[in-house]
């Protein structure tokens, strides 16, 4: 800030720096009303008007941060899933190599989604988007995540715990498309649950799969539950 004459004046660099806090603080505000509409209406049901209506901006105000509703629902998925990835990450790196690490990476996945269902339902159902606008912008976010699945399966393999035999790719898309399928069938069921109810049983039936046994499945899961019981 810079005096002059006893009068305080705000320096063009403390100017910029405000002007650039109030344009990210619109852009979330646009993002959190864009999350909010999506999960009630639906991506396709909503329009730019709506959103522009949700988040208490002028429709023309969205045009001066997205070029069209695509790109909104493409930056959403690349803020909040692509944050998500980047937090995982060292949390499932830091548990032990094979079934430790499939249990941090199911439970993740679950109770992240669990804590919004709004969030959830916004991306869960266009995950498979056919708009090749979407689909190509949620990709690079998407091929981040299948690389650390496709490590915790190589990792497994090398400790022991899955099958030396495992094929990486086709267990990825197995254990995606199984974490996605539970995830859609609770944002679009009329019953009340958690989805950590089926955390256990889910990480079962996708350790089997990649060839654990039920010993060491049984093991893993106890030793997850330990800590509970201090």
């Amino acid at each position: 800030m810079i005096i002059q004459s006893g009068v305080p004046r705000i320096s063009i660099e403390e100017e910029r720096m405000t002007r650039g806090k109030r344009t990210k603080d619109k852009e979330e505000r646009i993002l959190q009303a864009a999350v909010r509409l999506f999960g009630r209406k639906g991506y396709h049901a909503s329009s730019i008007a709506d959103i522009a209506d949700e988040a208490g901006v002028a429709a023309g105000t969205i045009y001066l941060y997205f070029k069209r509703k695509e790109d909104l629902l493409v930056r959403l998925f690349q803020n909040y899933i692509g944050g998500y990835i980047e937090d995982s990450r060292p949390a499932i790196r830091a548990a032990e190599p094979g079934l430790a690490r499939l249990y941090t990476l199911v439970s993740r996945q679950l109770r992240f989604f669990d804590a919004d269902k709004t969030l959830a339902r916004a991306f869960e159902i266009h995950l498979r988007e056919v708009n090749p606008v979407i689909r190509d912008g949620i990709r690079p976010t998407l091929r981040d995540y299948f690389v650390i699945i496709d490590e915790v399966i190589e990792e497994g393999k090398t400790a022991g715990d899955f099958d030396p035999l495992l094929d990486v790719a086709i267990a990825r898309r197995l254990l995606f498309g199984g974490l996605e399928q539970v995830v859609t069938s609770w944002v679009l069921s009329r019953r009340n649950y958690s989805l950590v109810e089926v955390l256990d049983p889910l990480f079962t039936m996708l350790a089997r799969a990649m060839g654990a046994s039920s010993d060491s499945i049984k093991t893993s899961l106890d030793a997850q539950r330990e800590p509970e019981s201090v």
